[in-house]
């Protein structure tokens, strides 16, 4: 095969000139043939829309199969593939670049990837690989008869054999003048795929018939056989629709009555376009220019005489010197790097067909006679008048978006518009008032976002049954909706925020049964209407800022006596909440609550997920939140009064106190739910370190949560064990009386977690007050770290996760700071914090393995430097076990902290390993044992589950293992005692932890 011959041709980076022959398809095909292996399509199209960092994103995402990879910077994209992929042996195909710059971000040097790889890049432009240093330019050789014959087969026939007796010779006729091109062969042997001998015939002559032989002229053959409205469709698509979702374009193309359910399938089945998986329509590159070249050939001189305009001087032309005629069907402006254009009145008298037209900052002179009457889309950035053209009938318009403009009115009376679904006036700060409604019956969408001088809601907007999205966000002059609004039978979503003069809801808010998210913040409401809570189907609820204003008697006495009178009021619940079975979401932030504010039956909200009461005045929250059986995330931020909280769900996966002054206890957090990970954050809460003190804080969520991973690790063992001794007859050490033990012991465990999850919840801990704690006995203030593995620590009955903690100072004055230089590692595993221009901090963390090319674990952090007293901070990861499942012979681990920008210093950091030994046993982790029992139990059990699970290893992974068992074992079951002791902390650490840099003596 052909590929074969190349690869053993290529070097680690070589180039693959296409010779302008487009080899994807057939590349792509090869590709998935290969593990380890990626295949970047359409560089320079997917970079230009997207950037490089998403195309670095696939290449680490389909190479180590790992999902929700986050690349924000290129930069920051290449250190990851050339820290990740350095020691892995890769295939990588870059496919249509044209800029060199692609090529240094994508497969920038050759010590990126591991020895054997093989990068091939697909180019027009030779010179490009040249630049950069290619070792070897392989030109692609067209495919051979045999090779082109079965894949027009694999098209045309269905199937991957010799073409039927009578299809034979025309096949071979069909190859030799697609020459070898693969994806001139797809596209025709699509094109005639069931179709009959005599129709063959015909096809072949016609292509015999067109001189060119080059792919332009081969895709347009595929083009000539389309029906004259899927010849449109295609246009459409392949002009102005490419990348976009499919259901927008279909009722686009619906309203212009192009059938595009039959018609996209019909393009599909002709490989003309297609659908990738998040169901965005796909046109490739050369068929996207071979249809653009077929518009510029209707007429190539003047472009007033073409269907679709999309090059802004061809735009400008056609309007300034009004040379559109009733060919134009399509004007597409792009938004970036046009100027304005200032045009006649009858700009488009003439251009009778119009259909779909978008432009901006498209200027007329002396008004605007007239729109053509045949517009489906009408979107025109700042329009600049104060109303429509009254001879503008537009009764086939679908959407119609003036956003930024200087529109007062749309229309005056009744305007029936049948097909109008979407009207967008976004910052169109001129309207004053909507439009009478009553002929717009299937509006489906309504955006008046930032209309800030809107303060009339036409009462036949009640009348919109179809109604499903109404955004009102910032329209500050709006004072009340309409009565009417019970007619809204299919409102989803209706947004209020920041309607800062609405001061009430209608009471017959109740009766929108479909409404699912409802965000009246920020407005003057004081109370929510009773009604509320009939919303059953109701999912996301904010209030957040809703406390009224004081009425003027008030603002008077304010002047007066500031320290006697409040700055608003407080916000008013309905006295019960049961109802909003369906709710997941609910902001109740910075409303002046109070304690007793919040209904007792908050607790039955079964569905919520997200809770933030922030910026209120409670002293104490309620206690029914521990019934919240799925509340993940809970934010009480800024609360000054608050001085403890109640017992939380056990999924709680983010706890935020930040900035709550009066907080002295924290709740205990034993039980088990679901949580793959879980953060607490408690900057600024100094009264927590008075109150516990410093160590005792961190102590405290750490022992919580090791007896949590305590009872998951146990489980596991025990299940790991029962499951060899029941499969394995040659483990003689389990007897009877022990089996009996281990399943007394697992009932109690099963009991306590009937769904023990598939991940342990991973630690992290934001505090403020405080350093490094004490019993992290290995701490330094160097840049870096390498913790140590001693063999067979995985298996290690004890071991529950690897602690790490890292402290940095707030300062002042940020200009008597200059920024602290470290030293740069060769390993991608790096804690940074960094400025921006707003003073924002920004610092991550990674942990690799001694291989250097797997990511155990990377987190990000982002704040403003205005949240952060001036103090020294704290924060603290603990990673669970079975974090480290996928590599059980690793050795040492790394990490690499590095620091950026003024205004804050790097003080220093710390690891420790984290044993059974560190908890407390008995009350805490299982009521009724004896601890010593334990001890005793996987003393008997840890070697014959380390044996054999060893002895399912491959000798290539044991051949990894190093050192003896006995002075590993040693090492590994080292230190004792409980973490309800800051000394004994300090005792239980493993010695095998070597920290690379200067040691702190505490």
């Amino acid at each position: 095969m052909q590929w074969r011959t190349a690869l053993t041709q290529v070097a680690n980076l070589s180039g693959w000139d296409l010779q302008d022959r487009h080899e994807s398809t057939f590349i792509q095909e090869i590709v998935e043939e290969i593990s380890s292996s990626c295949f970047v399509a359409n560089v320079r199209e997917v970079s230009e829309r997207f950037g490089l960092a998403t195309l670095q994103e696939q290449i680490i995402s389909e190479i180590l199969l790992e999902k929700n990879v986050n690349i924000w910077d290129v930069h920051r994209g290449i250190s990851f593939i050339r820290h990740r992929l350095r020691n892995k042996k890769v295939l990588v195909i870059l496919d249509d670049l044209d800029k060199l710059e692609q090529l240094e971000a994508l497969a920038g040097e050759h010590e990126w990837f591991g020895p054997g790889s093989r990068i091939i890049v697909t180019t027009r432009d030779e010179h490009l690989m040249i630049a950069h240093g290619v070792n070897i330019i392989y030109k692609a050789k067209d495919l051979n008869e045999e090779e082109a014959l079965k894949l027009f087969s694999l098209k045309a026939f269905k199937r991957n054999r010799y073409p039927a007796e009578e299809y034979v010779e025309l096949s071979k006729k069909i190859v030799k003048y697609a020459s070898g091109l693969p994806l001139a062969l797809v596209v025709l042997g699509s094109f005639l795929c069931g179709r009959s001998v005599n129709e063959w015939r015909s096809a072949l002559k016609r292509l015999e018939d067109i001189p060119n032989k080059e792919i332009f002229d081969v895709l347009k053959i595929s083009y000539d056989g389309l029906e004259e409205i899927e010849k449109k469709i295609f246009l459409d698509v392949s002009c102005f629709f490419n990348w976009k979702k499919v259901n927008r374009v279909t009722e686009i193309l619906e309203c212009c009555d192009f059938y595009p359910e039959i018609g996209l399938r019909v393009l599909i089945d002709k490989s003309l376009i297609s659908v990738d998986s998040s169901m965005l329509l796909c046109v490739h590159s050369l068929l996207r220019e071979m249809a653009r070249g077929i518009v510029h050939q209707e007429s190539p001189k003047e472009p007033g005489n073409r269907s679709r305009l999309w090059i802004y001087n061809d735009i400008c032309s056609v309007l300034t010197n009004k040379t559109g005629t009733e060919a134009v069907e399509v004007i597409y402006q792009n938004s970036s790097g046009s100027k304005e254009i200032y045009v006649d009145a009858d700009a488009f008298s003439k251009m009778n067909n119009l259909r779909l037209l978008k432009i901006h900052d498209v200027h007329p002179s002396k008004g605007l006679d007239v729109l053509p009457n045949k517009l489906r889309i009408l979107k025109w950035h700042g329009y600049p008048l104060k109303s429509l053209p009254t001879s503008f009938k537009a009764e086939k318009l679908l959407k119609l978006n003036l956003s930024h403009s200087r529109i007062e009115q749309l229309w005056k009376g009744t305007a029936h518009l049948d097909k109008l679904k979407i009207i967008k006036l976004s910052h169109s700060r001129h309207l004053i008032r909507t439009p009478d409604f009553v002929g717009v019956p299937n509006l489906e969408r309504l955006i008046l976002e930032g209309c800030t001088n809107l303060y009339e809601v036409h009462s036949s907007i009640g009348d919109l049954k179809r109604l499903v999205f109404l955004n009102l966000k910032d329209c500050r002059h709006l004072r009340s909706l309409p009565s009417t609004i019970s007619g809204w039978k299919s409102l989803e979503i209706l947004l209020l925020l920041g309607c800062s003069k609405l001061d009430k809801l209608p009471e017959n808010l109740g009766d929108l049964e479909c409404l699912e998210e409802l965000d009246v913040g920020q407005t003057a409401i004081t109370e929510a209407p009773l009604s509320i809570v009939r919303l059953k189907n109701l999912k996301k609820l904010s209030f957040r800022g809703c406390k009224g204003q004081m009425s003027k008697p008030w603002n008077w006495l304010k002047c007066l006596l500031p320290a006697e009178v409040p700055n608003s009021l407080s916000f008013s619940l309905p006295s019960q909440l049961a109802g909003l079975w369906s709710l997941t979401r609910l902001d109740l932030s910075d409303c002046n609550l109070s304690d007793g504010a919040i209904p007792i039956d908050l607790g039955l909200l079964s569905a919520l997920r997200w809770l933030n009461l922030s910026k209120n005045d409670f002293v104490s929250l309620p206690e029914s939140i521990n019934r919240l059986s799925n509340l993940q995330d809970l934010k009480v931020e800024y609360c000054q009064n608050l001085r403890a909280l109640p017992e939380l769900p056990s999924n709680i996966e983010t706890l935020s106190t930040n900035d709550c002054s009066s907080l002295a206890t924290l709740p205990s957090l034993l039980g088990l739910g679901t949580a793959s990970y879980r953060e607490f954050s408690h900057y600024n809460c100094f009264r927590l370190i008075e109150s516990l003190g410093d160590n005792n804080v961190v102590l405290s969520l750490v022992k919580d949560h090791l007896c949590l991973l305590g009872k998951i690790r146990f489980l596991l063992i025990l299940s790991m064990y029962r499951q060899l001794t029941e499969n394995r007859g040659n483990i003689n050490a389990a007897t009877t009386m022990m089996d009996s033990f281990i399943r007394t012991l697992m009932n109690i465990l099963l009991k306590d977690l009937p769904n023990p999850p598939s991940d342990s919840p991973r630690l992290v801990v934001d505090l403020s007050g405080t350093g490094i704690p004490d019993w992290f006995i290995h701490q330094t203030t160097s840049s870096s770290f390498t913790i140590e593995l001693h063999q067979n620590w995985f298996y290690d009955y004890g071991f529950l996760g690897l602690a790490f903690c890292a402290s940095f100072e707030v300062q002042g004055n940020q200009g008597q700071k200059q920024r602290k230089e470290v030293q740069s590692l060769p390993v991608p595993a790096m804690f940074r914090i960094k400025y921006n221009f707003k003073y924002d901090f920004k610092f991550k963390f990674y942990l690799i393995s001694d291989e250097g090319n797997y990511i155990i674990y990377s987190k990000e952090f982002t704040f403003s430097k205005a949240t952060l007293a001036v103090s020294n901070h704290l924060w603290l990861l603990l990673l669970p076990f079975d974090q480290y499942l996928q590599k059980k012979n690793w050795r040492y681990v790394k990490a690499y902290f590095e620091l950026e920008g003024s205004g804050f210093e790097f003080i220093k950091c710390g690891i420790r390993p984290m044993y059974m030994q560190d908890v407390t046993f008995g009350e805490s982790m299982f009521q009724g044992l004896d601890p010593s029992q334990l001890v005793h139990l996987t003393t008997q059990i840890m070697p014959i589950l380390r044996s054999a699970v060893q002895d399912l290893e491959t000798p290539k992974s044991q051949e990894r293992h190093h050192g003896n068992d006995e002075g590993n074992d040693e090492a590994g079951t080292s230190g004792s005692g409980s973490c309800d002791d800051n000394a004994e902390m300090r005792e239980s650490i493993d010695p095998r932890v070597e920290l690379k840099g200067k040691h702190v003596q505490e």
